[in-house]
């Protein structure tokens, strides 16, 4: 891995709205963007967005640039790319990671850490992959980005993408940025950002027709998941699917259906105290 090169995040920050202009042809979605609900700190700044398909990437950024003038280098998992996709992430600036590779995986935090450092900005998708669950608002996501963050005294912005395909428009809202510091617990820190990663898309999600997540039409989210694999066929699904985190559960919420049973000759051994 190797750190910014500052000539070139210049360049990039002169072409940038001509990069913005390239999305257009790119982009379905007419793009909506609602005024951040507070004011950045005077820290550098990472975007944690939420992952649904590939239309993220490019209008991501346009939200960012209108509503805080700000380009960020973009964290991207090495995958199968159109060209003029690959072309795209290049001319914004792009760190490029093997997300199957541990060793790379945590060298590409020094690499984050040098580019925050000089001052950029950068846009992560802690997700890690696609969200394509048709009832989970966010995915479990590693606590990366809190130990970059705490290490380069950066701030964190929840940003989160939905999409209406019968409107074809995307929403994209900024949650209240976060500045976790060294005394802050890693794991309870990241399912902060998740949660307010799902608040926000579960308020778009209220402001549409129905209101209630039990009434929620599922069979449009899984419609919405066939398309969005259909509209990128250089995707790797199996591969991708194999990214997402699934955190090990604690002993107490496996054993947790134990307490509720009652005890029987036949379910005595699942009460024996050196069941672990």
């Amino acid at each position: 891995m190797t750190g910014p090169n500052i000539l070139a995040s210049h360049l990039r920050d002169i072409i940038h709205s001509l990069v913005l202009l390239l999305t257009k042809s790119r982009v379905k979605f007419q793009v909506t963007w609602e005024q951040p609900p507070a004011q950045l700190m005077d820290k550098p700044v990472i975007f944690a967005d939420n992952h649904t398909n590939s239309f993220d990437s490019p209008i991501a950024a346009k939200a960012i640039s209108r509503g805080f003038g700000r380009r960020c280098y973009l964290l991207v998992g090495k995958q199968r790319l159109w060209f003029s996709d690959k072309l795209w992430f290049f001319l914004n600036g792009t760190i490029w990671v093997d997300r199957a590779n541990p060793a790379e995986m945590s060298a590409v935090k020094d690499t984050i850490i040098d580019y925050l450092r000089q001052g950029q900005s950068i846009m992560w998708f802690p997700e890690g992959t696609w969200n394509l669950t048709d009832n989970l608002l966010i995915l479990p996501m590693k606590w990366g980005i809190i130990d970059v963050a705490v290490r380069a005294g950066a701030q964190i912005v929840p940003t989160v993408l939905d999409y209406d395909r019968e409107t074809m428009i995307c929403s994209v809202r900024f949650g209240v940025p976060m500045a976790p510091d060294s005394t802050i617990n890693l794991t309870e820190v990241i399912c902060d950002l998740r949660n307010a990663m799902a608040s926000l898309r579960w308020t778009a999600w209220e402001q549409k027709v129905p209101l209630q997540k039990g009434e929620i039409d599922r069979t449009k989210l899984k419609q919405a998941v066939h398309i969005a694999l259909e509209e990128y066929p250089p995707i790797d699904w199996d591969y991708e699917k194999r990214i997402i985190f699934w955190p090990n559960p604690l002993p107490e919420e496996v054993y947790s259906p134990i307490d509720s049973l009652e005890p029987r000759w036949e379910n005595a051994f699942l009460f024996a105290k050196d069941r672990l």
